[in-house]
């Protein structure tokens, strides 16, 4: 058991002593009641997240019976690969009865970790998270609450959790080795907004340790990041294209922003593959209505869902048994990638 979890849980006195107001005023708060001044709430909500208190009566329900909750915080359902997870997650809960609460962070840590709180006062038994990168408060108010959590779209486990993902550094390393295999020597990357966000990170640091390794130099590549959407994918696209030394193959870090890629060039007249090579990563249905259709790596989205399922659904002894499960991601090829004609755009 962790440090974390051996501390006493905070209590609603210590929140009423930290606030420096009275038990009631900061029940009133708890119970949204609008009486409460707004200094005197944003003071208690100040000692809540400061203290990490979560109301008793959640904790009374965890420890007494099954309330068939289980929440999940994702980034956002405006991608398309978190609700094929979602979907995966709630169809296996719901074959044993369980009912699965969805809130999003919009990739804000902070965020994230109130969504938690909110996640744990309506006693759910578990949390299923995106990545491995959190507010550092949330594993303690984890522990404390006794609510199990697992990672998805990573294979980093944290104590008392488990990881069930694919690795996105070999996911970069796939992508650059394949497009090196292709023959091109100018590279370029479309990246998810790194910002609390480690799936973003690890694949530019996959992708650019193995050019590196492959012999290429790494300081001529440039990496854009984007927010995950098509008018992004198009903008960094256009900013790559531009550059002195015009790369052959761009990979992206999702299938949105390769299809906005794709949407500049042929606007611009620049043929897909004769001129650049782009590649997707997710492998979304938007990928076969892409022209070229999109060469992409697939991601185990549904998979990951359905195993995230079974882990929330185990008791206490599973738990522990089963905390990091990898699945593999699988390279599809398209028309959208072929081999370098032509050496460094000029």
């Amino acid at each position: 058991m962790s440090e974390a979890a051996n501390q006493t849980a905070p209590k609603l006195v210590d929140v009423a002593r930290l606030a420096e107001c009275s038990i009631s005023t900061v029940s009133r708060v708890l119970n949204d009641n609008p009486t409460v001044g707004k200094s005197e709430r944003e003071r208690v909500l100040k000692a809540i997240a400061q203290l990490g208190y979560v109301p008793n009566g959640s904790a009374r329900a965890l420890r007494s019976s099954r309330t068939r909750l289980v929440g999940a915080i994702i980034p956002t359902l405006d991608h398309a690969i978190y609700a094929v997870m979602v979907n995966g997650l709630e169809s296996r809960l719901s074959e044993e009865g369980v009912s699965l609460i969805i809130n999003t962070s919009d990739y804000d840590a902070d965020k994230e970790l109130k969504q938690a709180r909110l996640l744990i006062e309506r006693g759910v038994e578990a949390i299923v998270l995106v990545g491995a990168c959190h507010n550092p408060k949330l594993m303690p108010l984890l522990d404390r609450a006794g609510v199990g959590h697992v990672f998805t779209y990573t294979t980093r486990a944290h104590e008392g959790g488990a990881a069930i993902g694919f690795d996105n550094v070999k996911g970069g390393v796939a992508g650059a080795r394949f497009l090196h295999d292709l023959g091109h020597v100018a590279f370029a990357m479309i990246a998810g907004v790194t910002k609390d966000n480690d799936r973003a990170r690890e694949r530019i640091d996959g992708f650019l340790g193995e050019l590196d390794r492959l012999g290429h130099d790494t300081a001529t590549v440039a990496v854009a990041e984007a927010r995950y959407d098509l008018e992004s994918g198009r903008h960094a696209m256009s900013q790559l294209m531009r550059r002195p030394r015009r790369p052959t193959a761009v990979f992206c870090g999702s299938d949105i922003l390769a299809a906005g890629a794709l949407k500049y060039c042929r606007a611009e007249g620049i043929d897909v593959p004769g001129d650049v090579s782009v590649m997707g990563f997710d492998n979304l249905e938007i990928a076969e209505l892409t022209t070229p259709e999109l060469t992409t790596l697939e991601v185990p989205a549904r998979s990951m869902g359905t195993y995230a399922a079974e882990y929330a659904l185990a008791d206490s002894r599973r738990r522990t048994q089963d905390v990091h499960r990898e699945l593999a991601l699988r390279l599809i090829v398209r028309g959208s990638t072929g081999p370098c004609h032509d050496g460094p755009g000029e």
